[in-house]
């Protein structure tokens, strides 16, 4: 086996973020376009096609009286598994084209609802961006959701996608990580409330008990990050925490074609 030190680095060159490029956007025929693209949040480096994966983005914006979007969503190229690859990209477009439909239908009635009952008309809001983690034997990526719908504060939903780029490819859960016969749920659980306990700022508000099987991960400089939604495991104010389990502390516990896949 390598080296602690040799796989660390294996990981974190393994984290190659690149741009993002517009493509064409589609819209409702009744929707008024923003006079600029809001950025997607994704970092950019020299190389953007390493190791044959590319992102690019499809941007889509609307705003009316009732509701604006401002939608921009990855669109992948380059994997091994061409199947894969399309469906993962009508998947997240369709994403995408149902949480606008359904912001356009409610705010439509709350617009209605407004004027029948006379309260005033909040506009809502959905807000989708993402940003890419690595590409390579690995391709990681984030999409954020905002939602508001004219309330005392909109919420936010992350989404984590960890695709194994094999001629077979999959979306890796946090149950595919690790090896049989290995209590992985109790290892990460303790990590992660020892760290809890040892920060005295958020030890008294949150409500932490055990991580999921299909717990929200990436891999970050060479770490294991387990995500939480807000509301999940601390108030709203928390937002959507997040711990980082060190490398030396999970890599033992890892099947070994999922090592391959981060050197």
């Amino acid at each position: 086996m390598k080296s602690l030190k040799s796989i660390t680095a294996g990981l974190v060159g393994s984290a190659v973020l690149f741009s993002a490029v517009a493509m064409p956007a589609f819209a409702a025929t009744s929707a008024q376009p923003l006079p600029a693209a809001k950025p997607a949040p994704v970092a950019s480096a020299q190389n953007p096609q390493a190791k044959g994966v590319v992102v690019t983005s499809k941007i889509i914006q609307q705003k009316t009286a009732e509701y604006e979007a401002n939608i921009t969503i990855p669109v992948i190229s380059g994997l091994k598994d061409k199947a894969f690859e399309a469906k993962l990209n009508a998947d997240l477009l369709k994403y995408a084209q149902d949480q606008l439909k359904e912001r356009q239908t409610m705010s439509k009635q709350d617009a209605i609802d407004s004027k029948k009952y006379g309260y005033p008309m909040r506009p809502h809001a959905v807000d989708i961006s993402y940003k890419v983690i690595s590409v390579g034997k690995l391709v990681s990526f984030s999409v954020q959701t905002y939602l508001y719908t004219g309330g005392a504060h909109g919420l936010t939903d992350m989404t984590y996608y960890n695709i194994a780029n094999l001629d077979k490819a999959k979306n890796l859960q946090l149950s595919d990580l690790f090896q049989a016969g290995y209590d992985y749920r109790y290892v990460l659980n303790n990590l992660i409330k020892q760290q809890i306990k040892n920060n005295p700022e958020i030890a008294d508000v949150y409500n932490f008990e055990t991580i999921a099987e299909n717990q929200p991960f990436s891999f970050e400089n060479g770490n294991l990050v387990i995500h939480f939604t807000q509301y999940e495991i601390a108030p709203y104010a928390a937002g959507m925490p997040a711990f980082s389990i060190p490398v030396h502390s999970y890599l033992n516990l890892l099947k070994p074609e999922v090592k391959a896949l981060l050197q």
